[in-house]
């Protein structure tokens, strides 16, 4: 039998191993393998590849598409998982139904694609231009969107649970009935968004713009929406149980038939709002600028 170079360096440094009775020291064992393993065995292998050799609904998995211009492409149902796709142009392109599952999409250009009904689970869009794509029914679930530009995108029934988009600008985005169930939208951009009838349960909201936005019975169930700018929002038939709107800015808002109970608005602004037939039990205004201009009493702590 042949035995390699690297073969020998490991023989010769588990002879040197000293065993506790019969069994060896499985940690130190597996020490030594991963320190005499070649390089190509631990380093993640990307095949590269041109746009014009990618067709549609073809099998790329792990490829190295940087730079690659796909413009106006139809890859319907590619799978282009893991791959890496950093500055990458998709303008216009079809890509509904395509697997970008873990892939790496940085900067890259997804202005007007269509990627609906596509699997993007954990893909990094960090900073990526999407302004009128179609991500509708898309799976974005623990996706990476940080700063990406999002504006007037259309989410509708898309599940986005758990996905990061910290500094996202969502701008007029189409969410009604997406899932945004714990994920991450601190000083997110959602002024004029249709969020109506989607579900942002301990979804974190903290300092985020929703001035304008619709939140016509969505679910925000211990949302954390400290210091978030809701002027002018509809916030009609929503569910704030629990959720806590302190310092936040909610003038001019419309608060008809929503359930307050346990929110906390200490310290809010509610001045001009529109508030009626609201379900309030425990809830707290303490400190609170109320529709009225006079201030909510903290005794207690307890809705008026």
């Amino acid at each position: 039998m042949r035995i390699t170079a690297n073969e020998n360096t490991r023989f010769s440094l588990l002879k040197r191993l000293k065993p506790s009775g019969v069994a060896l020291n499985i940690l130190t064992l597996a020490t030594v393998i991963s320190a005499c393993a070649p390089i190509d065995e631990l380093a993640r292998t990307y095949q590269k590849k041109q746009a014009s050799q990618i067709t549609r609904g073809q099998s790329c998995p792990q490829c190295d598409l940087r730079y690659q211009n796909f413009k106006q492409m139809n890859l319907t149902g590619t799978n282009f998982r893991g791959a890496y796709f950093f500055n990458v142009n998709f303008y216009r392109s079809n890509l509904m139904a395509s697997d970008f599952e873990s892939a790496t999409l940085v900067f890259a250009n997804f202005e007007r694609a269509d990627l609906s009904n596509a699997n993007l689970m954990k893909a990094d869009f960090t900073r990526a231009s999407m302004y009128g794509a179609t991500m509708r029914g898309a799976d974005l679930r623990f996706a990476e969107m940080q700063e990406a530009e999002m504006g007037a995108v259309e989410l509708t029934h898309a599940n986005l649970t758990t996905a990061s988009l910290r500094r996202a600008t969502l701008t007029n985005a189409f969410a009604d009935h997406a899932d945004f169930r714990s994920a991450d939208l601190r000083e997110a951009i959602l002024a004029g968004a249709d969020l109506s009838n989607a579900n942002m349960a301990n979804t974190d909201l903290r300092g985020a713009d929703l001035s304008g936005a619709n939140l016509t019975m969505t679910n925000l169930q211990n949302a954390q929406l400290q210091g978030a700018n809701l002027q002018n929002a509809i916030i009609d038939y929503t569910t704030l149980t629990e959720a806590n709107l302190t310092g936040a800015d909610l003038r001019g808002a419309r608060i008809n038939g929503a359930n307050l109970k346990r929110a906390k608005f200490e310290r809010a602004d509610l001045f001009h709002s529109e508030i009626s037939s609201v379900l309030k039990d425990h809830t707290i205004f303490c400190d609170a600028r109320l529709p009225k201009g006079n201030r909510g009493d903290c005794k207690d702590k307890k809705s008026p």
